[in-house]
């Protein structure tokens, strides 16, 4: 008798456990308004995930058939995630800051020097 009572309270902390843990990785209220902004599906039918996190940046994919749109949020705020900018002189490429997930120029003077140009 004593182990059914172990197993069932087992069974109950792993459930528990699992709605927390879904609760807790929730997506921002805002995401879906960022998301969807560029979507052309019905609300019931889009999908939110979580992709990747920095210490800060959340990164999500909200998405319905066969597209999406990455947005990330801050503490204060959520917003499209920028696409790669295209490379200088097919030589200078941009890298993705591994922390706040910007496109950067390892060297900035390439990238004045490209203004300047244009």
């Amino acid at each position: 008798m004593g182990w059914v009572h172990v197993v069932r309270f087992g069974i109950f902390a792993g459930v528990f456990a699992g709605m927390s843990a879904a609760c807790a990785s929730a997506p921002p209220p805002n995401v879906m308004a960022v998301g969807t902004q560029n979507l052309k599906c019905p609300r019931g039918e889009v999908e939110t995930m979580l992709n990747r996190e920095t210490p800060k940046v959340r990164e999500y994919y909200v998405g319905c058939n066969f597209m999406y749109t990455r947005v990330h949020c801050t503490l204060t705020s959520c917003y499209v995630a920028k696409l790669r900018p295209p490379c200088i002189n097919g030589t200078h490429c941009f890298e993705e800051d591994p922390v706040t997930l910007d496109w950067v120029l390892k060297d900035e003077r390439v990238l004045a020097d490209a203004r300047r140009r244009h």
